[in-house]
């Protein structure tokens, strides 16, 4: 994982970085998706495919190589968390600023996302 960026590998002090699913053009490497990811892929549970033995996401979502940080497209989360002070903040994808947007703010980041009220 030490050839993609810190942006793709860290969040930064805001909760977000950069996707690090790898694009490709003509069978070549071209880039990163670098949509704004707020995370490594979220956990699914996984079943066998008894004809293939491919295994694959019982949820559906993208099941290919992440190598490090997920947009919500690639399997990452939704929300973003981050610290406000002493709490945890959880805003979604459309926050410009706490004056503005919904926020929900707790002593972990479970307790925020679930003051939020987000469902996914």
């Amino acid at each position: 994982m030490s050839s993609i960026s810190k942006h793709h590998r860290e969040l930064n002090e805001s909760g977000e970085g950069k996707c690090s699913v790898p694009m490709w053009s003509g069978g070549c490497p071209n880039g990163f998706c670098d949509n704004a990811a707020y995370g490594e892929p979220e956990f699914s549970q996984r079943a066998i495919n008894r004809v293939t033995g491919q295994t694959y996401r019982l949820d559906g979502r993208y099941d290919g190589y992440v190598p490090g940080l997920a947009c919500h497209a690639h399997g990452g989360p939704r929300v973003r968390t981050f610290m406000d002070g002493s709490a945890w903040c959880a805003v979604l994808p459309d926050f410009i600023n706490l004056q503005e947007s919904n926020a929900g703010f707790g002593e972990t980041r479970e307790a925020a996302i679930a003051q939020l009220g987000y469902q996914p």
